[in-house]
């Protein structure tokens, strides 16, 4: 299980440094989600500690090991990742693209996620003609059917309807029942997080 340990980290996109000195603990076992204002440097933070932004300053350590001496496999192992946006050119089924560069053990969990998230009537559907929020669940069953240490979600909850939003959350509450560490980024007051454990809300300040 890992410990993510964020140290004194600073990240910069363009010529603007839009996280500066943050320093963090993320638990194991624990879900938390990172909230505050559009620009406060949220995603990129979760861009970091994914390994995709580099950093200017401090480090990231999953367990004892620094993110930085991961190799890309390495860290493909350890984490899962689910972007906000993703937009499809080919039309493949959504199942396609689930089941896409996923290892065995990962397919064999295909259907219960479909299942779990209520995506498996359009298991066959083109996933250029879905809606967005049908598409967002795609990308967070592909991480889902993953058994990472470390799940990253950037704002998983935005295109999602009432019901849909329970399906997903009552899922991360399962991985974090079993030990994993989950990351939320949420544009969402702190109050309708009750089913986090963590709540970091100081990028902005």
């Amino acid at each position: 299980m890992a410990l993510v340990k964020i140290e004194n980290v600073s990240i910069e996109r363009g010529a603007r440094v839009v996280v500066r000195d943050f320093s963090a603990t993320l638990e194991p076992g624990k879900i938390t989600a990172i909230i505050g204002p559009n620009g406060s440097g949220k995603s990129s933070l979760l861009g970091a500690i994914a390994g995709d932004l580099p950093l200017i300053a401090g480090n990231i350590y999953f367990g004892d090991r620094n993110l930085c001496e991961l190799s890309d496999a390495e860290q493909a192992k350890i984490r899962s990742v689910v972007q906000q946006n993703r937009n499809y050119w080919l039309s493949y089924t959504a199942r396609e693209v689930i089941e896409m560069g996923q290892s065995g053990e990962a397919l064999l969990k295909v259907d219960e996620v479909m299942l779990a998230l209520e995506i498996n009537h359009y298991a066959d559907q083109r996933v250029t003609t879905l809606s967005g929020g049908e598409a967002q669940r795609i990308e967070i069953a592909r991480a889902l059917i993953r058994d990472s240490e470390v799940y990253l979600f950037d704002e998983p909850l935005s295109a999602q309807d009432s019901a849909s939003k329970i399906r997903i959350i009552n899922y991360l509450k399962k991985l974090r029942d079993g030990g994993k560490t989950v990351v939320v980024i949420a544009h969402i007051d702190k109050e309708a997080l009750t089913w986090c454990d963590q709540v970091i809300n100081t990028l902005a300040d």
